[in-house]
């Protein structure tokens, strides 16, 4: 009886794990630009943070790129100029919009053409080290 209890204790403790880290952030509406072949290229989309504790993106990758870094763009003397950034940080009960012109994934040097209609496997790892994967559509760059 008592192995039993013990079996289930371990059990339901596994369970609500995985339930607690599958509910730590949703991601919605992710997408890439298309670009020429071998440039680079950006991620955006919708982090939602359903939970009652800030969640820290802080690294990423992508099958297909040799190098992910997390970036924002901003105006600096009248000049747009895109920063490399530490973290992505959703607060509790709050959506992060990473969009062109600000928050973005930066996909660095692609290792084939991506075209529309393309996935980008996006792995997004937050700061206790639990990784996101999304699963981005190229769509054709807006002009």
């Amino acid at each position: 009886m008592l192995k039993n209890l013990t079996l289930l204790a371990i059990a339901l403790f596994f369970f609500s794990s995985a339930m607690a880290d599958s509910e730590r952030l949703r991601f919605d509406h992710a997408w890439t630009p298309e670009a020429p072949p071998g440039r680079m290229m950006a991620g955006f989309m919708e982090i939602h943070n359903p939970g009652s504790e800030p969640v820290s993106i802080v690294d990423a990758r992508a099958d297909g790129f040799g190098h992910v870094e997390l970036h924002n763009t901003t105006m600096e003397d009248g000049v747009m100029r895109m920063r490399r950034i530490n973290a992505l940080t959703i607060e509790p009960g709050q959506t992060l919009t990473l969009e062109p012109g600000g928050l973005h994934v930066m996909l660095i040097k692609p290792e084939r053409s991506f075209r529309d209609g393309d996935q980008v496997e996006i792995v997004l790892i937050d700061s206790e080290g639990r990784e996101y994967p999304v699963a981005s559509a190229v769509r054709p760059r807006r002009r």
